[in-house]
């Protein structure tokens, strides 16, 4: 990868230009899968919650225009559950997040540390670190048909990874994508099964 950029696209089930900090690492970030056009033909576990259309719209936004966040943010998702483990997955992709299921409400989080300057030479100075929380609500423990929420998504220079970790060069004042770091982007979702 010889830039942030040439991975973009790579993850789904993020915003659209969010997705260039994910690498095939952790239970959300493709599963396994290494690039782009890769699809899941594995069922998730336990029982099929189905489809679900989801939209979601664009709250606060403190990372700035750079990372392009869509707004709708509009995406298919199979749920499904799995004793008390709820289970997303974007359609036609390998993006899987898990969750525990109290009540109604299940909270799908993770989090991934990519380098994202990385060369043909190696290693760049900035590991990135990007977590995402999503807090769902389903209008019924089994079977539901529909669900509202939130999606969280943080981005921070990962100075646990290194104490050299530097991502200035990430900041648009250096001519990056991002305004500041650490910084959010914020969602309400809304799902309804297909």
């Amino acid at each position: 990868m010889s830039s942030i950029r040439e991975s973009r696209g790579q993850l789904s089930t993020l915003p659209l230009a969010a997705r260039h900090l994910w690498v095939a690492v952790g239970v959300f970030a493709l599963a396994g899968a290494t690039s782009a056009g890769c699809t899941n033909t594995a069922a998730l576990p336990g029982t099929s919650w189905g489809t679900f259309t989801v939209v979601g719209t664009l709250g606060t936004n403190t990372c700035g225009s750079g990372v392009g966040p869509a707004n709708p943010w509009d995406f298919d998702a199979e749920l499904s559950l799995d004793s008390t483990t709820v289970y997303l997955e974007e359609s036609g992709t390998t993006s899987e997040l898990t969750g525990t299921l109290s009540g109604t409400a299940a909270t799908l989080t993770m989090a991934s540390t990519s380098n994202v300057d990385a060369t043909d030479a190696g290693e760049g100075a900035c590991n990135l670190t990007q977590s995402a929380s999503l807090a769902l609500t389903f209008d019924a423990a089994t079977s539901p048909t529909s669900f509202t929420g939130t999606a969280v998504y943080t981005f921070t220079a990962a100075t646990d990874v290194s104490a050299a970790t530097d991502c200035t060069d990430q900041l648009t004042s250096s001519g990056g994508d991002y305004d500041t770091l650490p910084c959010t982007i914020n969602y309400t979702l809304t799902g309804t099964k297909e």
